[in-house]
C-alpha cells in the first residue's frame, strides 16, 4: 500500500530587513528638507544666495526710503555718499518734521549727543560740523528756516 503523499514542509518565509526602507525614508526627508524651500522661495532662484554684507542696508538709503519715500526733503547724491536733509522751520512750508529728522537720525545711527546739538545750534552760529563712524555731517538751524544737513560718508 501506498502512503499518500504529504505535501513539502512548507519554507519559513524569509523576513525581509528594514534597512533599504529606513534608508528610503531618510532619503525622503533629506529630500524634502533640501528641495522644498527651494521651490518656494522665488527670490533665491533669481538672486541666488547674498553676501552678508548685502543684507545690511545702506544707511544713507535707508534713511531717505523709511523718512521721506516722497523724496522730497531728504536727497541722495555723489554716488549715494551725500544725503541732503532739509528740516521744516516755524515759518516754512517745506521741510521735514522734527519726528522725521528724528527718523533720519536713527536711521544714520547718529550719537544722540550729536542730534541734541544740533537742535541747540541758533542762526548766529553759521555751519557747524560734526562726524561720528563712517559719517561727517556740516549743518545750519535757524528757528524760521529750519534745520538743513547735510551727511557725507567718510
Amino acid at each position: 500500500m501506498t502512503q499518500p503523499r504529504q505535501p513539502p514542509p512548507t519554507q519559513h518565509a524569509r523576513k525581509r530587513s528594514p534597512i533599504p526602507w529606513l534608508i528610503f525614508a531618510v532619503l525622503v526627508v533629506v529630500a524634502g528638507i533640501v528641495v522644498v524651500p527651494k521651490l518656494l522661495d522665488d527670490n533665491s532662484a533669481n538672486t541666488g544666495p547674498e553676501p552678508v554684507a548685502a543684507e545690511e542696508q545702506d544707511p544713507l538709503l535707508l534713511a531717505v526710503q523709511r523718512c521721506d519715500p516722497a523724496k522730497k526733503d531728504v536727497k541722495l547724491s555723489d554716488g549715494n555718499r551725500k544725503l541732503t536733509v532739509t528740516g521744516a522751520g516755524e515759518k516754512s512750508t517745506t521741510g521735514l518734521s522734527e519726528s522725521g529728522l528724528t527718523c533720519v537720525f536713527e536711521a544714520l545711527q547718529m550719537p544722540g549727543q550729536l542730534s541734541e546739538r544740533m537742535y541747540s545750534t541758533v542762526a548766529a552760529d553759521l555751519q557747524l560740523e560734526g562726524e561720528w563712524p563712517g559719517f561727517t555731517v556740516t549743518w545750519t538751524n535757524d528757528k524760521v528756516k529750519g534745520l538743513k544737513l547735510t551727511v557725507t560718508r567718510s
